[in-house]
């Protein structure tokens, strides 16, 4: 087929025309000419317009023009060489990038497996991989400062081998404003053709141009879906690139990288490499590192103060970063600045979105949920989730588990400053006052939701910013949130708000035996017994130094020192004169003895309780007791008197005349037959374990106690394979496996997967 020549045509243009009129891809004409794919696009393009002459003979041989063509390109390569030009200005090209990178091994082995042409990974939303046809997009997406163009550029670096033409093109734009749709899709036609042709804003040229090419296009900094889909490729061996602090959760069919903050390693090795050797002390690095929350831009910032600061410890930085009010004025190296970065993403925050955004300051846990988020804002749940969405698309905040969000420390710190420019530093001492008391008053609210006699009437009164409508709602209120509740109650304690202190507490006290691996009972407790002897009541220091000797027994592992609070608690209930105080005393004292196996002495201690229990005719002490009386006689090897003596606090806990108050009857039975059945195990008895384990797993998944129904599915699990029972034992551990992930008890997890696996060998 002959195509004339018309005029002084392009090289690049011509050679493209030639090769289409040919019915030829790049690859088939570098396979006739001997001449690289890559050099051929880099002629058609415009990179190469002075083309060696042998080069040019060799592509024009494979083409096999008519003579007229054949002589316009030899002649447009001649005149291409002849000319001396520099580089040109609409070329897009890669930015700089560090010397120093460090870490970010599963973010770029991700962008690899989706870019490089050939790879299989889908998006996220696909079933099956993506085919090899269908132009890879991914979105990385991540909050303000955490490194997300320096990773873009290093992986546009890694795979430039892989592509005919990499392009990288800030889409923020400069001092005029972002870039438009129409601005970006002209910049990459130019780019790829060398002219700013009339129809460069049309995106059908763009896809048309990307589909017959391998490029990998970088968009860096968008702010809107529309500028991304302005450049999508349809079909081809093309990819595009896209970091956006915003979530661009409109867009379809791509995948999602998000970048969090560094490993904590990788952040001390980033601050190793910027910072000079002499000042790099490792327990300084460390600091720096941490109070840099390991965010990419604020290590940078530290470790380019350290560099160019002669002398300069890394430990002298850690102390000034120390201080919260000053740490994002310190984090700043000459147009490096943490806060400025931030500024860019809250100045696009709607009013509403921003104040919540200031009043998260407020939170002192790791991680919040909607609710405490509502109670500290002020405004309805509806404004509040709506609030949170704004932030989380601006990656302000970030998602957590079980539908929490998470508010990093930097991030914190910003808000806490905003915070106070709001209301002024008085006005925000008060508003922590206010907050605080709100946090308190709801946790008393959700700890009686498991006392005896409580059960759901107290818990619901009216006002509260937290319904809390179920023991299910109050239970996730309590543990989610504890450390906001935990940090309030600290400060009011330090406030000497010793009333609510010890009201706190002691709506504690039933809900603790619910959740005893928490890591800070014996603090609650030590706070509640010093606000006791502040306001000089005697009992209510006897009854907490009973619930701190638990604490000590029970979740610190401390028998010893649990045995010393709790003869504190018994003296000073022998001078109150309260038989069921008294009855507190000797029960924690047996229970510490217990613990350090003391069998007798825990017997005799336990029988007095008991005596002192039926004395004061405590329903809710006496079977605790007789538990404890069974433990220690267990311990002694009587394994019959234990079980007949649990028999007896199961009939107790559901007589009428003798139940304990609400629902602690029946955890009390629940309990004891639990202790049954685990006592078969421990007797090898095992038949008689099935019957009280079934009975007991029952009413703990009944009243969502699965951790307490996990253990005991697993016991039952042994027993039955013990009698033969193998599939229903599997079973039985499928189900625990199920509720500790429930749960996120990887600890309990990883032993029932390790029998699993065992009896499956």
């Amino acid at each position: 087929m002959t195509v004339e020549l018309a005029g002084a045509e392009p090289l690049g243009q011509m050679l493209r025309r030639l090769r289409q009129a040919a019915d030829l891809t790049l690859e088939a004409l570098s396979a006739a000419s001997g001449v690289s794919d890559r050099t051929i696009s880099d002629i058609e393009r415009g990179a190469a317009r002075g083309p060696q002459h042998r080069t040019v003979v060799a592509v024009v041989d494979a083409l096999r023009p008519s003579p007229a063509d054949r002589a316009a390109l030899l002649r447009a390569a001649r005149e291409g060489r002849r000319r001396s030009r520099a580089e040109p200005a609409w070329r897009l090209p890669l930015p700089r990038g560090v010397g120093d990178f460090t870490g970010r091994e599963p973010e770029l082995a991700r962008l690899r497996s989706v870019l490089a042409p050939g790879g299989t990974d889908a998006p996220d939303h696909a079933t099956s991989p993506r085919e090899l046809s269908v132009a890879p997009v991914v979105v990385v997406t991540g909050p303000p400062g955490y490194g997300k163009t320096t990773l873009a550029i290093r992986a546009a670096q890694i795979l430039h081998g892989a592509f005919d033409e990499v392009l990288f093109l800030q889409a923020s734009g400069g001092p005029d404003g972002p870039n438009t749709p129409g601005d970006v899709g002209s910049r990459l036609v130019r780019a790829l053709t060398g002219t700013a042709a009339p129809s460069a804003s049309d995106p059908g040229q763009l896809r048309a141009l990307l589909a017959e090419r391998r490029v990998l296009v970088v968009l860096d900094d968008v702010a809107t879906e529309p500028v991304v889909r302005a450049v999508l490729p349809g079909r081809g061996r093309s990819a595009v690139l896209v970091t956006s602090r915003s979530s661009l959760a409109g867009l379809e069919n791509v995948s999602r990288v998000p970048v969090g903050r560094m490993e904590a390693a990788d952040a001390r090795a980033l601050l190793a490499r910027i910072a000079p050797e002499g000042e790099a002390d490792p327990k300084g690095l460390d600091r720096v590192a941490q109070l840099c929350d390991a965010v990419p831009l604020a290590l940078r910032i530290a470790g380019n103060r350290l560099a160019s600061r002669p002398g300069w410890t890394a430990s002298g930085l850690a102390d000034r970063l120390e201080r919260p009010e000053r740490r994002l004025d310190t984090l700043v190296a000459g147009d490096l600045q943490v806060r400025a970065a931030i500024d860019v993403s809250h100045d696009q925050l709607r009013p509403a979105a921003s104040d919540l955004f200031h009043r998260l300051a407020l939170v002192d846990g790791s991680t919040f949920g909607a609710g405490l988020a509502t109670l500290l804002a002020g405004i309805t749940r509806d404004d509040v989730e709506e609030g949170l969405d704004d932030l989380l698309t601006l990656s302000l905040i970030q998602p957590a588990d079980r539908d929490r969000f998470a508010l990093h420390d930097l991030l914190r710190v910003y808000a806490c400053e905003r915070l106070t420019a709001d209301v002024g530093p008085q006005a925000l001492a008060r508003l922590h006052e206010v907050t605080d008391e709100e946090v308190l008053a709801t946790t008393v609210r959700a700890g009686r939701w498991f006392e005896p006699g409580h059960l759901g009437a107290r818990s619901q009164q009216p006002g509260g910013a937290i319904p809390l409508a179920t023991a299910d709602e109050a239970h996730s209120w309590l543990v989610e949130e504890s450390d906001t509740w935990l940090s309030a109650m600290r400060r009011a304690a330090a406030a000497g708000r010793h009333e609510r202190v010890v009201e706190v507490a002691e709506s504690m006290h039933w809900f603790s035996g619910l959740w005893p691996w928490w890591a800070h009972w014996h603090e609650v407790y030590s706070l509640s017994v010093a606000a006791a002897q502040a306001l000089g009541d005697a009992a209510t220091v006897a009854t907490h130094l009973g619930y701190l000797a638990w604490a000590y027994v029970y979740c610190q592992g401390d028998p010893a020192a649990g045995e010393a609070v709790a003869r504190r608690a018994q003296r000073v209930a022998e001078n109150v004169g309260d038989p069921a105080l008294e009855a507190w005393g000797w029960f924690y004292r047996a229970w510490a003895e217990l613990a350090q196996h003391r069998g007798s002495d825990a017997l005799d201690s336990v029988r007095n309780a008991t005596r002192l229990f039926l004395e004061a005719d405590d329903r809710e002490g006496t079977p605790q007791a007789l538990q404890l009386e069974a433990s220690a006689l267990s311990m002694l090897g009587r394994r019959d008197a234990a079980v007949a003596t649990l028999r007896d606090v199961v009939a107790r806990a559901r007589d009428p005349l003798t139940k304990p108050r609400g629902q602690v009857a029946e955890f009390t039975a629940l309990s004891a037959l639990s202790s049954i059945a685990r006592l078969g195990v421990e007797a090898e008895d095992w038949g008689s374990v099935l019957g009280p384990a079934g009975e007991a797993i029952d009413g703990f998944v009944a009243h969502a106690a699965e951790p307490a129904a996990a253990r005991l599915y697993v016991l039952r699990a042994r027993a039955r394979r013990e009698l033969g029972q193998a599939d229903d034992a599997v079973t039985d551990l499928d189900r625990a496996r199920e509720l500790l992930m429930a749960r996120g008890d990887n600890d309990a997890l990883t032993q029932v997967e390790d029998l699993l696996l065992a009896w499956s060998a």
